[in-house]
């Protein structure tokens, strides 16, 4: 059923200019756009790293990794919600229906595609995580390649946190443009904002556990791992999330954000 449903969106938009814009984007900066790094960092003072720690073995996939973790928030969070709202727009959404696919079947057909996605980026991650790492580490091995600590099902659950919150807002706003700017609005102004209030007034851990910054703490800001030491001697606490704090409350919040996308889509009028 799942190939079908997978088939089906295909035919819908394989052809569509802002899904192959988007996707050719994505594809051709995900490999590239570290390598920026090798100028922007190529003198750097200590205690910051050299450029080459963006490219060897182990660190590749932490760098690497935190910048796809951005092209994920804007090319597959934007697509996503460009996908689902073009059709309430252009009224196949309504069509599907009346020609006999259930309410269950069309959402599926979404999740479908949602885990497509995520699994594809993930594929890409690992290719190019792995090209760098082996083009710039001398002395390589299998058992340094794979010393990613867990590097790859953190990223994949990147992709499925991204791709779920824009589910949810294409599911709730169902306008393309206001469903956009929502998305795009919460992740880089709003949500960002209210955490720094929430830490400004109650200096505590729990500012940490919003849902855009639990997952991107999968994957932070490398740069962040010094002085969050500092800091947590200066505040009592780190800034960045353990490894299982940011796996578990990502998967919690993915949960939520397709409980909310199932439940708004059966309630409302197509």
């Amino acid at each position: 059923m799942m190939k079908e449903l997978i088939t089906l969106e295909w035919l819908k938009f394989r052809k569509n200019s802002v899904v192959i814009v988007l996707s050719a984007l994505f594809v051709v900066l995900f490999p590239f756009i570290i390598l920026t790094g090798k100028k922007v960092f190529s003198n750097v003072p200590p205690p910051l790293p050299s450029s080459i720690v963006f490219y060897e073995f182990p660190t590749v996939w932490d760098y690497q990794g935190y910048a796809g973790n951005w092209l994920v928030s804007f090319c597959l969070g934007f697509m996503m919600v460009y996908m689902v709202t073009s059709e309430v727009s252009n009224r196949t959404q309504r069509q599907a229906i009346i020609n006999g696919m259930t309410r269950k079947e069309y959402w599926f057909s979404k999740l479908s595609v949602l885990i497509l996605m995520a699994l594809v980026a993930t594929l890409m991650y690992v290719v190019s995580s792995i090209v760098l790492g082996v083009t710039h580490t001398d002395g390589y091995d299998f058992e340094i390649i794979w010393d990613n600590n867990n590097a790859i099902i953190r990223f994949f659950v990147i992709c499925l946190g991204y791709l779920s919150f824009a589910f949810f807002i294409a599911t709730w706003i169902r306008k393309g443009t206001l469903a956009i700017l929502t998305y795009f609005s919460y992740i880089m102004f709003l949500e960002p904002i209210i955490r720094a209030i929430h830490l400004n007034y109650f200096r505590n851990r729990s500012s940490l556990f919003y849902p855009m910054n639990v997952i991107e703490d999968l994957m932070p800001n490398p740069f962040f791992k010094l002085p969050d030491v500092w800091i947590e001697k200066e505040w009592g606490f780190k800034i960045l999330l353990s490894q299982t704090e940011a796996l578990g409350g990502s998967i919690l919040f993915i949960a939520i954000f397709m409980s909310l996308s199932w439940w708004l889509f059966m309630k409302r009028d197509i």
